[in-house]
């Protein structure tokens, strides 16, 4: 499967993009939860986008980069904050020349702090973080509902064999669909509305 995290990670930050791909985005994140998809191998290929030359590929490869780590609980974050992958995301800071690519690495390193502050386990965040400092670097402000997703991460995917809502027999053609606020699953007529759901990341419409 790391092909195909690959080629979504290829789609989801292509040069040709103006905006996030939030359902490229969301189907790779419902790869890594469902297990389909080996943490330490996404967060790689994650990595591996930052290194682009494209700043545009930069900044979308790190909008994705956010979401999973919001998204995907404990397995993402032991594979993100360790001293290989820290010092990966050091040195696209050094040595990226875009404004915009270094201002949004400050702030998700900042966010991420904040949310592993009480997990001595992920250290090498904060010290990471104290090096940025002692070159300079000025770390910028956020909003503290966006390091929320420790507390907040998004609820495990319940099973059923028929339709949390109207209760109605799954089938090959009445397909399961998972709601991400809460996890139940319901058939495509009781999961036809959506919401963002921005402590999750999420801020297009999501089944709700």
């Amino acid at each position: 499967m790391s092909s195909d995290i690959n080629l979504l990670l290829e789609k989801a930050t292509s040069p040709l993009l103006l905006d996030i791909d939030w359902d490229t985005t969301l189907h790779i994140v419902d790869l890594i939860r469902q297990g389909d998809v080996n943490p330490k191998a996404a967060v790689q290929s994650l990595v591996s986008r930052l290194k682009d030359s494209n700043p545009n590929v930069v900044l979308l490869a790190l909008e994705v980069f956010e979401s999973v780590v919001k998204n995907c609980g404990q397995s993402v974050h032991e594979q993100v904050a360790c001293w290989a992958v820290m010092e990966q995301i050091h040195d696209v800071l050094r040595i990226n020349p875009s404004v915009d690519v270094r201002k949004k690495i400050l702030l998700l390193l900042s966010t991420w702090v904040y949310a592993f502050r009480n997990e001595p386990k992920y250290r090498a965040v904060q010290d990471t973080i104290n090096i940025m400092k002692a070159e300079g670097y000025q770390l910028p402000t956020f909003n503290e509902s966006d390091a929320m997703f420790t507390a907040y991460r998004a609820p495990d995917w319940a099973d059923g064999e028929c339709c949390h809502g109207c209760r109605t027999q799954f089938t090959m053609l009445k397909r399961k669909h998972h709601c991400r606020a809460c996890g139940q699953v319901f058939c495509g007529d009781c999961s036809s509305k959506s919401s963002t759901i921005p402590k999750f990341g999420i801020e297009r419409g999501a089944s709700v």
